[in-house]
C-alpha cells in the first residue's frame, strides 16, 4: 500500500485545515522529504498517522504510558482553534487499487470526548468498515509490526540497548508471525477452561485433582509473572530516565570543558586575534577622537543651537535693511510731496496713504551693527550638522558595540581557558556523571536478572501447561459423559500441541532468514565491512547475538555510538523486509546519533530502499547540505512545516527550507 494523502484540522500546534498530498515511486524517486525546525510539528505529524490508522492502540507510540486516550485526544486539540471539530484522516492505496481514506475527528464536551471514525472506500462511505476499521488494519498492516514501518530514528535506539531486549524479542515474533499463534494457543487454552468446567465428573478423579494441582500452580505464576512484568517496566522506565540523566550531564559535563585541554592552542590563538582586532579598534577611536571635529560632538545641542540662532539672526538682518530701504524711500516720497503743488486734501490723503501701507517698515527701521558669520562658515556648520553628526554617531556606537563584543567574547574565551586549567568544575559533573552511570549498571543488572527471572518463569508455565493438557487429553480419554465438550478438549489440546510444534518449526525456519537478512542490513549500513560477520537469532530463545569476523561475540558495549544506532536500524529494516508487508516508511529524527560516515550510509543506502513510499522528518541540520544533495535524484517531493508567529501554528508548504 500507499498514501496518497494526510490530513490535519485543528490537530496539536495545525490550527485550521492543513493537508499533504503524497506519492508513491517514480523511476529511482520514492523519498518525500519533510523539512521543519523542532517545535513546528514533525512528531505530531508522525502520530497524527499513526492515531489515523490505529486509534487508541497509538498510544503506547505516542505519548506516556499512564494517560489516557481521552486525555491525548484533548491535549491534540488547538488551543487557538475557531471551530470546535479536531479530525486527522490518511488516504492510502492497497495492492488492488482500492482507495480507502480514514478519518479520525473529535469533540471536547468538557472533559469529555464525542468520537467518530469515518472510512471511505472509493470516495463512498462504508459503514461496516468504520465500525470494523481496527480488524481490517490489522489485516493490511498489523499494529505489532507498524512500529519497523513508523519509528521515531533516535527512539528505535532502544530496540538496541539491553535494557530493552524483551522489546526485540516481541518484534521478531511480530515480524515472523509468531505472535499470530502464539495468540491462537491463548484463544484455544481459553476454550478449554470454559468446557472444562462442564465436566461434572473430573471433581472427584484423581486426574481432575492432579489437574487442580497444576491449574493452581499455573495461576500462581501468572500472579508472579503479572508482578514481576510491572517491577520489570518500573526498571525499565528506571534505566530510560537515568539514559536521559546520562545523555544530559555528559553534555553538561562537556559544555563545562571536558574537552577544553584538546582545545587549549585553539581557545589561545582566538584570543590573540581578538587582541589584534580589539586594538584595530581602539586606534580607530583614538584617531576618531582625535578628529578636530569630534569634540563639537560633545556638544552637539550647542552647535546645532548656535547655528539655528545664526539663521535667525540673518533672518533678521534681511528684514532690517529692507525695513531701512523703505524708510528711507519714504522720507524722499514725502520730502517730494512737501514740494509739490498738490492740494493739500489731495496731499493729506496720498500721505496718509503712504503711511498705512509703510508704518510696520518704518517703525521698526533700526540700525544695528553685527558681526555675522562668512558664508564659509555656516556652510561649514550645515555639512557638520548634516553630515558629521550623524555619521560620527553610528561609528561611535558601532565602535562601542563592536569593542564590548570583542571584550566579551575574550572574557568567555579566557574563562574558558581558567577552566582548562583548573577542571574542579568539569571534574565534580564527570565524577556526578560516573555516578549516575553506575547508578544505571546497577539498574540494567536489576532489569536483566529480573527478565531472567521472568524467562524462568515463562518456561516451567509452558511445561506445566503442557502437563495439563496431557492430563485432559488422558480425562479426556477415559470419560464417557459429556461427548460434545470432551471432543472439544481433546481436539483443542491436540491443537495446542500441533500449534506448539509449528510456531517452534516456523521460529526456526523464519529466524534463520531474519538472522541473514539483518546481517546484510547491518553490513550494508555501518562504515567498517570488516566489523560483523553475521547476526546471529537464537531460534529458541530469540537473544541476539553479534558474531565478529573472527568468530567470537562482539559485545553492544564495543560498538560506537552510531554503529549502535546502525545495528538498531539494521533489526528494525530486516524485521520490516522479513513481515511480508508493503508499507510506507516514515522516519521522524533521521540523523540522531549518526557520524557523518554513518549519516552518508543512511542516506544513500537506507532511504533509497527502505520502501517504495518514504517519508522523511528532517531539521535543517540532518538531511541538509550535503546530505540532500546525496539523496536528490531519489526525492520525489519537498515540503516544509512552517510556523507562522502570528497566526500561533504551523503550515504545510511546498519546498525544502526555501528552496523552491
Amino acid at each position: 500500500m500507499f498514501f496518497t494523502k494526510v490530513e490535519l484540522h485543528n490537530f496539536g500546534i495545525y490550527k485550521g485545515t492543513h493537508e499533504m498530498t503524497l506519492t508513491d515511486k517514480i523511476g529511482d524517486r520514492n523519498i518525500t522529504l519533510i523539512g521543519g525546525l523542532n517545535g513546528r510539528g514533525k512528531t505530531t505529524f508522525h502520530d497524527a498517522v499513526l492515531l489515523a490508522l490505529y486509534g487508541k492502540q497509538a498510544l503506547k507510540y505516542i505519548q506516556e504510558k499512564e494517560k489516557s486516550y481521552e486525555k491525548l485526544l484533548l491535549d491534540h486539540i488547538n488551543k487557538h482553534a475557531t471551530d470546535d471539530e479536531t479530525y486527522v484522516a490518511v488516504t492510502l492505496v492497497l495492492e488492488d487499487e482500492t482507495e480507502i481514506r480514514i478519518k479520525r475527528m473529535w469533540k471536547a464536551r468538557g472533559k469529555k470526548i464525542d468520537q467518530q471514525t469515518i472510512v471511505e472506500k472509493n470516495g463512498i462511505a462504508d459503514k461496516y468498515l468504520g465500525d470494523n476499521w481496527s480488524y481490517y488494519i490489522e489485516e493490511i498492516l498489523p499494529f505489532g509490526i507498524a512500529r519497523f514501518f513508523f519509528f521515531n530514528n533516535e527512539k528505535i535506539t532502544q530496540l538496541a540497548d539491553d535494557s530493552s531486549f524483551e522489546q526485540i524479542k516481541s518484534s521478531i515474533k511480530s515480524a515472523i508471525g509468531v505472535s499470530t499463534i502464539e495468540k491462537t494457543i491463548e484463544h484455544i487454552d481459553e476454550v478449554i477452561r470454559r468446557k472444562k468446567s462442564a465436566l461434572k465428573s473430573f471433581e472427584t478423579s484423581e486426574l481432575n485433582q492432579e489437574y487442580q494441582e497444576v491449574e493452581r500452580e499455573i495461576s500462581e505464576i501468572d500472579q508472579r509473572l503479572e508482578e514481576a512484568q510491572r517491577e520489570l517496566n518500573k526498571l525499565e522506565l528506571q534505566c530510560q530516565k537515568l539514559a536521559i540523566q546520562i545523555e544530559a550531564k555528559e553534555n553538561e559535563f562537556w559544555s563545562s570543558g571536558g574537552d577544553l585541554s584538546r582545545n587549549r592552542d585553539a581557545i589561545k590563538a582566538e584570543m590573540n586575534r581578538i587582541s589584534d582586532v580589539a586594538e584595530q579598534i581602539q586606534q580607530e577611536i583614538m584617531q576618531l577622537a582625535s578628529s578636530a571635529a569630534t569634540p563639537l560632538a560633545l556638544c552637539k545641542d550647542l552647535v546645532v543651537q548656535s547655528y539655528n540662532e545664526e539663521q535667525e539672526q540673518l533672518q533678521g538682518d534681511v528684514k532690517r535693511h529692507t525695513d531701512t530701504v523703505v524708510n528711507n524711500s519714504y522720507q524722499r516720497v514725502i520730502s517730494r510731496l512737501n514740494e509739490s503743488n498738490l492740494p493739500l486734501e489731495v496731499l493729506d490723503l496720498v500721505k496718509r496713504i503712504i503711511s498705512d501701507e509703510l508704518v510696520g517698515h518704518i517703525s521698526e527701521a533700526v540700525h544695528e551693527n553685527r558681526i555675522s558669520m562668512s558664508p564659509v562658515s555656516l556652510m561649514l556648520y550645515e555639512k557638520l550638522i548634516s553630515e558629521f553628526f550623524p555619521g560620527i554617531s553610528q561609528k561611535i556606537i558601532g565602535l562601542v558595540s563592536s569593542s564590548d563584543a570583542q571584550e566579551a567574547e575574550y572574557l568567555s574565551l579566557d574563562a574558558h581557558l581558567g577552566a582548562a586549567d583548573d577542571k574542579t568544575l568539569a571534574m565534580q559533573l564527570y565524577e556526578a556523571l560516573k555516578s549516575i552511570e553506575k547508578e544505571k549498571a546497577l539498574a540494567d543488572a536489576d532489569y536483566q536478572r529480573k527478565s531472567d527471572s521472568i524467562e524462568s518463569m515463562r518456561r516451567q508455565r509452558e511445561i506445566l501447561v503442557g502437563k495439563r493438557i496431557r492430563l485432559i487429553k488422558g480425562m479426556a480419554e477415559k470419560e464417557n459423559t459429556n461427548d460434545d465438550n470432551m471432543r472439544i478438549i481433546k481436539y483443542a489440546a491436540m491443537s495446542i500441541e500441533t500449534l506448539t510444534e509449528f510456531k517452534k518449526r516456523l521460529q526456526k525456519e523464519k529466524v534463520e532468514r531474519l538472522s541473514n537478512t539483518a546481517t546484510t542490513c547491518f553490513q550494508t549500513l555501518v562504515e567498517k565491512n570488516s566489523l560483523a560477520k553475521k547476526i546471529d537469532i537464537n531460534p529458541d530463545t530469540l537473544d541476539v547475538t553479534i558474531v565478529g569476523v573472527d568468530g567470537n561475540e562482539l559485545l553492544k558495549s564495543q560498538l560506537s555510538a552510531g554503529e549502535q544506532q546502525m545495528f538498531a536500524v539494521a533489526i528494525v529494516w530486516a524485521l520490516a523486509l522479513s513481515s511480508g508487508y508493503n508499507a510506507p516508511v516514515i522516519v521522524d529524527t533521521p540523523m540522531a546519533r549518526l557520524d557523518s560516515s554513518h549519516r552518508t550510509n543512511f542516506v544513500t543506502k537506507y532511504l533509497p530502499a527502505a520502501s517504495s513510499q518514504v517519508m522523511v522528518l528532517s531539521t535543517d541540520e540532518e538531511i541538509y547540505g550535503r546530505y540532500l544533495d546525496m539523496v536528490r535524484e531519489n526525492v520525489v517531493d519537498y515540503y516544509t512545516l512552517l510556523y507562522r508567529e502570528e497566526e500561533r501554528c504551523t503550515s504545510i508548504v511546498q519546498g525544502y527550507f526555501g528552496e523552491a
